[in-house]
């Protein structure tokens, strides 16, 4: 794994961080957005129940990727090191309350997985 230069000027620090926050907050509301819409989607199409959790699951394995390279351009002595873990937990726990809006939307259906074998 090729490891980030760390960025030592507080002033490009305050940077990147700003931009890693504001990311942060796009991903927030999109899984917000994607979670409550769940029971819609299903209704479109019924193989979104499984679609969409896994297209989720890629989504996030490539963010935090993404999330762990930047976070290792601070120095650990900083406080934008730990504020930038402290967002990438926050991220992902979205990430699982999105693909769990989708099981919790069928799970109140009389058949809460779809049958898988009608694709």
């Amino acid at each position: 794994m090729v490891r980030s230069a760390v960025v030592t000027n507080a002033n490009d620090q305050q940077l990147i961080y700003e931009a890693y926050s504001n990311f942060v907050q796009g991903l927030f509301e999109l899984t917000d957005a994607v979670s409550t819409t769940a029971p819609t989607l299903i209704d479109l199409d019924k193989q979104a129940e499984f679609r969409v959790p896994a297209a989720v699951l890629t989504v996030a394995g490539v963010v935090d990727a993404l999330l762990f390279q930047v976070m290792g351009i601070f120095p650990t002595t900083t406080s934008y090191s730990q504020q930038t873990a402290n967002q990438k937990t926050q991220v992902d726990t979205h990430f699982r309350q999105t693909i769990h809006a989708f099981h919790l939307a069928t799970a109140n259906t009389g058949s809460p997985y779809s049958n898988t074998t009608t694709v």
